[in-house]
């Protein structure tokens, strides 16, 4: 049984004895060990192969450091590294993923509770596509990817056009680069749809006459540093993550 599962029944009674508290030495070393982990979880309905897991991330994160792997859950591995800018190196290339299965990272934070971590966010690059002319610049981008989740980077080559005032309704197409793996039914990551248990979402794709997910949310890669996060294995949410649906309204 894991541990983290039994600490909702932890409790403290007199005959346990005192409570001691540690030094302020000790819980400084306690933060800069935290400050060098990551902690991730294979979204995938299958038990992942921890020895291949293990060999695998070693092998392809070595070139940004040193990492040792640990099964610490049900396909959640702790990965800590060396110093904080090993990890920031492999923290900044995500998204990474094990076979088809995406690899969602966490950065643990204060006493690096492992129970409060939820694995729903991921970073993608999306490719806005349609846009016209006039939202071609820095602040419309900015305000597009905010409507999607919340804007980490911005491609620096963006146009800088000012904006006109216009009443017309604008939809634009959304492509997730590096998506593998999801539903089509309820556009969650971490399952197909034969795997889904969505039953609406499945009723609603067999019998609806629009899909709200499909393969076209698939962009392919046309910056080639933006490639690497790749690993490759054979394995196959609780916590899930949702590609938006393929359009956005823009006003």
């Amino acid at each position: 049984m894991e541990l983290a599962k039994l600490y909702p029944n932890l409790s403290l009674a007199e005959e346990d004895g005192a409570i001691h508290g540690m030094s302020e030495e000790v819980q400084l070393d306690g933060v800069e060990d935290v400050d060098r982990c990551l902690v991730g979880k294979v979204l995938s309905g299958k038990k992942v192969n921890r020895e291949a897991f293990k060999g695998l991330i070693e092998q392809i994160w070595n070139p940004y450091g040193n990492v040792e792997v640990e099964l610490i859950g049900d396909n959640i591995f702790m990965f800590y590294f060396i110093n904080r800018e090993d990890r920031n190196r492999v923290w900044f290339r995500s998204p990474w993923h094990f076979g088809n299965s995406l690899v969602a990272l966490e950065k643990p934070e204060g006493i690096g509770n492992i129970s409060n971590l939820k694995f729903n966010k991921a970073d993608f690059w999306i490719q806005i596509h349609e846009i016209p002319i006039m939202c071609m610049n820095q602040r419309t981008a900015k305000w597009m990817a905010e409507q999607i989740g919340e804007a980490v980077e911005l491609p620096a080559e963006s146009r800088e056009l000012k904006l006109g005032k216009t009443e017309e309704v604008t939809v634009v197409s959304l492509k997730y680069e590096r998506l593998l793996e999801f539903c089509f039914a309820c556009g969650r990551i971490g399952h197909c749809n034969k795997e889904c248990q969505d039953e609406a979402a499945r009723k609603a794709v067999l019998y609806g006459s629009v899909n709200k997910y499909g393969s076209w949310l698939k962009a392919s890669i046309t910056d080639k540093s933006r490639s690497r996060g790749v690993v490759q294995g054979n394995a196959s949410l609780s916590d899930r993550s949702k590609p938006q649906e393929n359009s956005q309204e823009v006003e």
